[in-house]
């Protein structure tokens, strides 16, 4: 599982016991003690029924609202319709509650023990009974939309994240068939020499070959692999180019690693490239030409130098680059900040330094 992939749980998982805490809340804390600021007691002793109706019926709104109303807006016009509907019909049964009186005609008749006839509600106290059933009503709606806006927000957020995680992988799947192609293209035309040339070295090329073609087939897919396992391949990749190198030109490769991080990864085939690079503009047939290449990762933090005279001028303009434009992209979209790509070029030289920060993409 990638780190966006879990950045999208987390984030989900976050939003969710918020609103858990924040419904507790409201529902056993804000609630009740607004129900206690009214003259609950009083209306309890005058109708115990009403009562339980109001509470049961603002403990239905908020519920009604939070996980109906409020998401209906966010799925389509017909839930949306739905949606309007029901805050009508929660209105409309709010307005029933405010012109239940509280009193009935059966409570003006004589009452057991002559007690004297309760008398009924005055306007004024109808009037404040009205208005305290509104405010509960509004509070409720307002607080319960709140929430459920919340909710919504964190999905919004989470589903953002999601499609800018697939827009991103399908890019670095693109930028890497890009590179892949390039790479074996370049590999076939050197298996091809050595085989015409009748190289004695040629079925350990071969061989060399597939252990490649191996590792670009399981890594291909994979979001990060070893960063020994990249270096490997690196070596691999460079000794299978000596094959056709003469004696004018050297390849010097260093690789070292201080394990202070272990298990450290790196995504895979991302620095072939800029090797590829400085063979293929470095190489020489008649001019002594020295090739630089070092690997090293020191406290998590892995350095590529490569240094290399150019030999090879391009011969079609338009793709001066391309290969290290695509790398330089990925790089963005997978490392982001933590990663600083310097080139230092001139007519007859070329050189390339890239830091990336593998301590903050550790999986």
């Amino acid at each position: 599982m990638n780190t966006a992939t879990l950045a999208q749980k987390s984030m989900l998982i976050t939003g969710k016991r918020v609103q858990l805490w924040i419904d507790l809340f409201f529902c056993l804390v804000l609630l009740p003690v607004m129900i206690y600021l009214l003259p609950i007691e009083r209306w309890f002793q005058s109708n115990t029924l009403f009562v339980c109706l109001l509470v049961a019926w603002l403990y239905t709104v908020y519920f009604v609202n939070r996980f109906f109303t409020v998401p209906s807006l966010f799925i389509n016009r017909k839930r949306i319709l739905w949606a309007l509907l029901v805050v009508l019909a929660m209105i409309f049964i709010t307005y029933l509650l405010t012109r239940y009186k509280m009193e009935f005609p059966w409570q003006n008749r004589p009452r057991p023990g002559g007690e004297p006839p309760r008398r009924p509600m005055s306007p004024a106290r109808l009037r404040l009974h009205q208005q305290a059933v509104w405010f509960l009503f509004v509070i409720v709606m307002t607080f319960s939309s709140a929430i459920g806006l919340l909710g919504q927000l964190y999905r919004q957020r989470a589903r953002r994240q999601e499609l800018e995680t697939a827009k991103n992988k399908a890019e670095l799947s693109l930028y890497k068939a890009q590179i892949d192609p390039h790479f074996l293209f370049n590999t076939l035309n050197t298996l091809y020499s050595m085989v015409v040339t009748q190289n004695p070295k040629t079925e350990d090329a071969f061989m060399q070959f597939i252990d490649i073609t191996r590792y670009i087939y399981n890594n291909t897919n994979q979001d990060y692999v070893d960063i020994d396992s990249e270096a490997l391949y690196l070596q691999q990749y460079i000794d299978l180019q000596r094959n056709r190198l003469n004696e004018f030109t050297k390849v010097n490769f260093n690789y070292s690693n201080d394990g202070k991080h272990p298990g450290l990864t790196i995504a895979p085939m991302l620095l072939i490239t800029f090797v590829e690079n400085a063979l293929k503009y470095g190489v020489s047939a008649s001019v002594e030409s020295i090739i630089d290449i070092t690997l090293k990762v020191e406290d998590g933090v892995l350095t590529l130098a490569t240094s290399n005279p150019v030999r090879t001028k391009p011969t079609d303009e338009s793709h001066v680059g391309i290969g290290i434009e695509n790398s330089r992209k990925r790089l963005d979209l997978v490392y982001g900040k933590d990663y600083s790509l310097d080139i230092n070029e001139t007519e007859d030289q070329f050189d390339l330094t890239l830091t990336i920060n593998l301590k903050n993409h550790k999986p």
